[in-house]
């Protein structure tokens, strides 16, 4: 009977990642049909990616709506078009929220992928394999924000940046260069967002005195992004730069914007046509005060984890027009910063996912715009503090506790 039960536990662990794979997998689907509502994915990236599939790929960012333009890199048209394809095929092109389902059926594959690199990202930071690596998958995988951005908004581009940014930090963290370079390209053509992310990978480089380092990764990365651009660029550059770059210009500020609490005033001027400025400003400052002040760190350490949230906080922070989708960065990063670091995982570091996850609830729901950004900016606080106040983590050589069962409980989450 002990060896039955035994086995039965083996196959209950060993089956325990597929069926959380396939439940969220079906989650997705079925949430996206009882919710449905008309989102960013019909109004541009689907008829964009039937204008690829009808042979006219180069031609995609001539589609807009208003003043309103997708914002995001072409790298995501190339799986969504293939989904568009075999959805025509099927005929079911007419049913908006079947045909949603299916594209978040797909892409969901890539939020399963960032949740395993996610994992191995903790994994890293605590210096050994977890003991329960499912159950941390699975914080990362139900994650409110990321939910709010693939069901409310079918923004379902954002897993996969993930993912390409996880992917960076271990080949960088691996002392693979010019491979993280081409995957933080990858990134940047999925959303140009990505930049944030990427300022605590330079600046900590740079910190280092590792400038050639540094000035491969940039450069390896501005090449790829810069070759999957520049075809878009020859055959429609007016509507390119004007979706990439320009046309944030006409945008209000609107939603969770800390910025609608100024109107009509020399700041609400300024903001209209440079917060990216101010945003990406913010993030470049806080990120070098912290590399400066608080101590340097390896690629892969959860310091840098904690480094890239604060700096993707600046955006819903200081964006002049915010969404609940915003948080899904620095809520996801900072959520492997917690669980990496370590010693228990019941700690005040909690406070900081759950921050980020209040903020987009908030702006979810509607909640006044100084609510949204003073929970953000509370996090943002934490986590600065943090960085300030703590000297770079030494792992995972110095993490790893005298006893590998201890260390293991601490990660068990129930």
């Amino acid at each position: 009977m002990a060896r039955l039960g035994e086995r039965a536990l083996r196959t209950g662990r060993r089956s325990a990642p597929t069926l959380l794979a396939l439940a969220f997998l079906a989650g997705l689907a079925l949430a996206s049909v009882a919710v449905w509502s008309r989102s960013d994915l019909d109004v541009f990236r689907w008829p964009m990616a039937e204008l690829a599939l009808h042979g006219h790929p180069l031609l995609v960012y001539s589609i807009h709506s208003g003043i309103w333009r997708s914002d995001n890199g072409p790298l995501s048209l190339a799986p969504l078009t293939a989904v568009v394809a075999a959805v025509n095929a099927l005929g079911w092109q007419a049913d908006q929220p079947l045909r949603d389902a299916v594209v978040l059926g797909v892409f969901g594959l890539f939020a399963l992928a960032f949740g395993r690199e996610a994992v191995r990202g903790v994994e890293a930071g605590r210096g050994r394999p977890l003991a329960h690596p499912v159950a941390v998958w699975a914080a990362f995988l139900l994650a409110p924000p990321l939910w709010i951005a693939m069901i409310s908004y079918d923004h379902v581009e954002l897993p996969l940046e993930l993912w390409l940014l996880l992917l960076t930090v271990r080949q960088l963290d691996g002392g693979r260069t010019v491979a993280a370079g081409c995957l933080l390209g990858l990134a940047l053509l999925t959303q140009t967002a990505a930049l944030l992310a990427a300022l605590p990978l330079l600046l900590l480089l740079v910190a280092r005195r590792r400038l050639r380092a540094a000035a491969v990764l940039l450069g390896t990365a501005a090449i790829v992004a810069a070759a999957g651009l520049l075809p878009f660029l020859l055959a429609d550059g007016r509507d390119l730069i004007a979706s990439l770059v320009t046309y944030r210009g006409q945008v209000p500020s609107l939603g969770g914007s800390l910025w609608v609490l100024f109107p009509h005033t020399p700041v609400a001027t300024f903001i209209q046509h440079d917060d990216a400025l101010v945003f990406g400003g913010a993030a470049a400052l806080l990120t070098w005060l912290a590399v400066r002040r608080g101590g340097e760190a390896a690629p892969g350490s959860p310091r840098v984890y904690a480094l890239m949230a604060l700096s993707t906080a600046c955006l819903p922070l200081l964006a002049k027009s915010v969404w609940p989708y915003y948080l899904v960065d620095p809520c996801a990063f900072a959520t492997i910063w917690w669980l990496a670091r370590p010693g228990s995982v019941v700690s005040w570091r909690l406070y900081v996912p759950a921050l980020f996850t209040m903020a987009a609830l908030a702006l979810q729901v509607g909640a006044p715009a100084l609510c949204a950004s003073l929970t953000v900016a509370a996090g943002m606080a934490l986590l600065l503090a943090d960085l300030l106040g703590v000297k770079a983590d030494a792992v995972p050589a110095e993490a790893r506790p005298p006893e590998r069962g201890q260390g293991d409980r601490e990660l068990a989450l129930g």
